[in-house]
């Protein structure tokens, strides 16, 4: 029985992970093409993905909707502890995409693309990957975002919903 509680939790609590980081990348991609620069776009990208993935952590992954904590108690707990995913996401953003976005361009040969043809080229891909810095910011995003939520996880499963 509690092998059957683990897996659903892992099962919603990966849905809700791609469902999360589907709004992170939205906010994230958008702010960047309306001229947000890296780290303002990553910010509010990690504030909205923050409030959505505590919401449904709460209601969804873990069921605690009765829980001894108040829900002013938990969404600090939870937003503190994805501070840590926010300042990784932040060391990587500079490092990756803000400082060394040339760097690997060259390195990962995204130079060489041709993106006016393609997936590339296409409505909506094209916000998201469409020039070398976009894909050198897509794939840096998602390598965070991987980290992330295993990390979020175990936060969340261990500290924040923890079943008294």
């Amino acid at each position: 029985m509690k092998e059957k509680i683990l897996n659903r939790e892992i099962l919603m609590y990966l849905i809700f992970g791609v469902l999360t980081t589907l709004v992170y990348f939205v906010i994230r991609f958008t702010a960047l093409n309306l001229g947000a620069g890296n780290i303002p776009a990553m910010i509010l990208a990690n504030i909205v993905s923050i409030i959505f993935a505590f919401f449904t952590n709460k209601l969804f992954v873990f069921l605690d909707k009765n829980s001894e904590k108040s829900i002013w108690v938990q969404f600090v707990q939870f937003a503190s502890a994805r501070l840590s995913g926010l300042a990784i996401d932040f060391l990587i953003t500079l490092l990756c995409i803000q400082i060394g976005a040339s760097f690997f361009i060259r390195i990962f040969g995204f130079y060489r693309i041709d993106f006016s043809h393609g997936i590339f080229a296409m409505t909506p891909f094209n916000a998201f990957i469409g020039s070398a810095e976009l894909l050198n910011t897509f794939v840096w995003t998602m390598f965070i975002q991987v980290i992330v939520i295993v990390l979020n996880y175990l936060i969340s499963k261990f500290i924040v919903f923890k079943k008294v």
